[in-house]
């Protein structure tokens, strides 16, 4: 059911909402690095949501600025530990 839920969220998500919610959560993305993490989510959505995470995030390491990709980690760690 989840999976549904998300699929249709992610319809709707654009490159603005990516923006808005770095600017929420304090972190400045470089020119560019908000269409990376949005056609990482449209691609990989499902393997994060399973858990394999590790291909995913190897994928943003070596396309973002370090500290981009340090701030997905711990966005992703706080989520990940709210959700549970």
């Amino acid at each position: 059911m989840y999976e549904i839920l998300i699929k249709e969220y992610l319809k709707k998500l654009s490159l603005k909402d990516i923006n808005n919610f770095a600017i929420k959560n304090n972190i400045p993305l470089k020119n560019g690095e908000d269409k990376i993490i949005y056609d990482l989510i449209i691609s990989y959505w499902k393997d994060v949501y399973k858990g394999n995470i590790e291909h995913v995030f190897q994928i943003l390491k070596s396309k973002v600025s370090k500290e981009t990709y340090d701030n997905a980690i711990t966005l992703y760690n706080k989520y990940k530990y709210m959700i549970n």
